[in-house]
């Protein structure tokens, strides 16, 4: 008893008509093109990215000054902040209120 091959003779010779084919194709990239596409959380992204360069280039002096003592602070070890204070803050960030 002889049993057949399950690999069709032609399967390779449609798979390389049906490349060609889709290469030519009006739809396939150009040779040598290529695109980049951004998701809109990529895009938001941006937007806040450059909303916060912006908000650097309107600090004053007084805001300057006041986040390097904090730096200062943090890089000493010396920075503390109270816990009455972050419940504080807590608290009226999910009551909504400042």
């Amino acid at each position: 008893m002889k049993i057949n091959p399950i690999i069709n003779p032609n399967i390779t010779r449609s798979y390389q008509a049906n490349s060609a084919r889709s290469l030519t194709s009006a739809n396939a990239p150009q040779a040598g093109r290529d695109e980049v596409t951004f998701s809109a959380e990529a895009l938001n992204f941006q937007k806040s990215l450059q909303a916060a360069r912006e908000s650097m280039e309107t600090r004053t002096p007084e805001d300057m000054n006041r986040i390097d003592a904090i730096k200062t602070a943090v890089q000493n070890g010396t920075y503390s902040v109270s816990s009455e204070d972050i419940a504080d803050r807590i608290l009226s960030s999910v009551l909504g209120a400042r």
